[in-house]
Parts: structure tokens; sequence; C-alpha cells
């Protein structure tokens, strides 16, 4: 019998997008204009590959996650080379996940065969929304229409392995407008859909048109409308809410996600990526972030082998606060064993604010929940809604 192997995923980040959404604070870069040149960014990306997989040969690769930027952009063959170089270095284990970020463009739906057959087995689609006037204002070049016909195509190439984006909270859309526009999408969906609510992050340029008032949208109270609207949706649907943003069929989830939230290990290569896992010649839970900025990531990926900004030790403090934050935010929990094991064996009651703990109980938006014998804390459906004031009341 083959030795069990300790999983780990890898986070491949492509950082070039052919338009800048408006609401978007991720690390990307518009295609420059005389194109990407992608033998060289791949061959960075190749290179620190090398440098920072090679450590971990002995675990098993579960899950590649193709994110960005729009991966979609990339060639075919560029992610081929990537997934076999990933596959030598660390062993892809039975069933690994492998997932490409896609933008419904014509150009990009033609390329889709060709991905499945450099080696992607999961395709996760931004359609956003399916109003083409949001869509031209968020700088989006597809329409809602396109991102159907896009969602409908997948489903025929990854059947059961397709994930379609949706936002909600644009500005003039109504809680009945936003209703119809996610039955609409349901009607296409797959086996998994993730439901964002428009964020104004700082330093986008939706930050500074609603700081200008150029652009008003929906009210708190609208928006959490919206929220109940996609979760009894979803549920209507036979989609489990998982997690905070997701919601699946039973055993559609996201491999890959899921091992973020459960604190699993992960190699991030590429612009910005992060990384967090146990480093094999110490055993100590390590953390590092690349370079964001894309030239010198690649100036330094070509002269060092990786492109490296910062690493560092976990401590068992920063591991607690983790644990917590991220496991609350799946509606399965937090794990009371788990806890103990990443905090150096300290017990989740002596770290909580219990009585914010057990007051949250009370009103119903947290729950503990025992499954052979491991005693769990766990949002509810009402929890999950405002997880993060929760965390706030009970994190020290």
């Amino acid at each position: 019998m083959a030795a069990r192997r300790t999983p780990l995923s890898l986070y491949v980040h492509w950082p070039f997008c052919s338009f800048l959404c408006r609401f978007c604070a991720f690390s990307k870069a518009r295609v420059p204009a005389g194109g990407v040149d992608h033998e060289r960014v791949t061959a960075a990306l190749l290179r620190e590959l090398g440098t920072e997989l090679a450590p971990h040969a002995g675990k098993g690769l579960r899950s590649i996650y193709f994110g960005g930027g729009t991966p979609s952009l990339a060639e075919p063959r560029h992610i081929a080379q990537i997934i076999e170089a990933a596959a030598a270095l660390v062993p892809l284990v039975d069933g690994a996940e492998i997932t490409l970020e896609s933008n419904p463009t014509s150009a990009e739906v033609a390329k889709m065969r060709a991905f499945k057959q450099a080696g992607v087995t999961r395709y996760s689609i931004g359609v956003q929304t399916l109003d083409d006037r949001a869509l031209r204002r968020a700088g989006r070049l597809h329409t809602g229409a396109e991102g159907l016909a896009a969602v409908d195509r997948a489903k025929a190439l990854f059947p059961g392995r397709v994930s379609l984006d949706m936002m909600f909270g644009f500005a003039g859309q109504t809680p009945a407008q936003w209703q119809a526009e996610l039955a609409t999408a349901l009607d296409h969906a797959d086996q998994h859909v993730s439901v964002y609510q428009l964020t104004v992050e700082p330093g986008t340029p939706l930050f500074r048109d609603t700081r200008a008032q150029r652009i008003v949208l929906p009210d708190d109270d609208v928006q959490a409308q919206m929220y109940e609207t996609a979760v009894e949706a979803c549920a209507a649907r036979g989609l489990r809410h998982y997690e905070v943003s997701s919601y699946a069929a039973p055993g559609a989830e996201s491999v890959h996600n899921t091992g973020y939230w459960r604190g699993r290990q992960w190699v991030g290569i590429g612009p910005s990526a992060h990384s967090r896992f146990v480093d094999p010649a110490s055993g100590q839970w390590t953390r590092s972030v690349r370079i964001p900025d894309i030239r010198r990531w690649m100036h330094s990926c070509e002269a060092a082998g990786h492109g490296t900004a910062r690493s560092e030790a976990v401590t068992a403090a920063d591991a607690s606060r983790e644990a917590v934050v991220l496991g609350l935010r799946m509606l399965d929990g937090l794990s009371v064993r788990r806890f103990a094991a990443v905090s150096g064996g300290r017990a989740l009651a002596d770290y909580l604010h219990m009585d914010a703990v057990q007051r949250h109980v009370g009103d119903g938006r947290l729950r503990w929940d025992s499954a052979a014998g491991d005693a769990r804390l766990a949002p509810t459906e009402r929890g999950l809604a405002v997880v993060d004031s929760v965390l706030l009341d009970i994190l020290p």
C-alpha cells in the first residue's frame, strides 16, 4: 500500500487582464500594448515553481488553482507545462482538482477545450451580473448573454465541475432585479455557485467614485436583503451554503478553497501570491508572499529562482487567530481538536471571549456541534451573514 501523503495545494497567479474591473483590488495589470511575453512569464513561473515546490516532494498535490488576473488569457500549452512540472515535483493525488478562472469573452471561451486537454478539470467563470449596463460600468467586456453561453459551454466540457460567480449590490440594482437575475443564472448553473457582495476596496476606481458620490450603491439593508435572497434561492436549488460566499451540491465543493478555510498547506507562485506550509527542513509552519510588482517579480525569478518578498514563521498566536477567522467562515465551523493542535495545545474555550460566544449561541448566530466525538464551534446560516461582526466580539 502506498504511503499516505500530506495534502498540499498549489496556487498559480497569472497577473494580466484584458481589462481592469473598477471594483477589483487584486494584484493585476492590463495586457501591455505589445502583448504579454508569454514565454518569459511562463519561464519565470516555472523557475519559481521549481524553487518553491521541490522541497515538498514528499507531499501530495490535492489541487492546483490558476487565479489572477485572468489566467484564461494564458496559452493552454503553458498551462499544461506548469501542470506537468508541478506533478513531476509533487505527485498529484487521485482525483486532484485543477481549476482555472476565466472570463466569458468569446476569445477565452474558444480556448476552453484546449484548457481541458492541458489538464484543467474544473472551470470557474466570472459572469458577475447579467445586466449589460452594469457590466459596462464595471469595465467588463462581455454581455450577460455571453456569460450564460460560456457557462453552458463549460458544462458540456466539465460536467459537474463548473463554478459560476455572481455579484450583487451594483448601483441602481433593486432586490427584485437581483432575484430575477439570480434565478436566470441558477437556471444555467452547474453544481457550484459563488455569490459576492460588491465591496468598495480602497484604491480602486469604484472607491473613488463612491467617495465623490458619482456612484451610489444600495444601502446596507437592501444589500442584506439581497444576501438573504441568494441564500434562499441557492437552497431551493439544492446548493448548500458551505462557506461564506459559496454554494455547492454535495461533493461539488471547491477542494482548493476549502483547503484554505481549513488551514491546510499551500504554496503560491506568481506576483503577490501567498504561501502557508510546514517547512520540510525545520518542521515549522511558515508563510511567505511574493513580490507584487510584475517586472520586479520576473527579474527576481530570473536572477534568484524565486520572487519572494518576505518569509516568516507562523507563531502559535498567529495560527490560533487564523484558525478561528478562517474556520468560522465555513458552515461546518472550527474543530476544537484542530484548534488545540495548531495553537500549541491551548483550549478554544481559554482563547475566546466565552461570554460573547455564549451570547451569540443564544441569539442564534453560533452553535456548538459534535460529530464523531469532536466538538465544533460553527456559525449558523444567520451567523455567516454577519461573521465579521461575530469575530470582532469573540476574538481576544
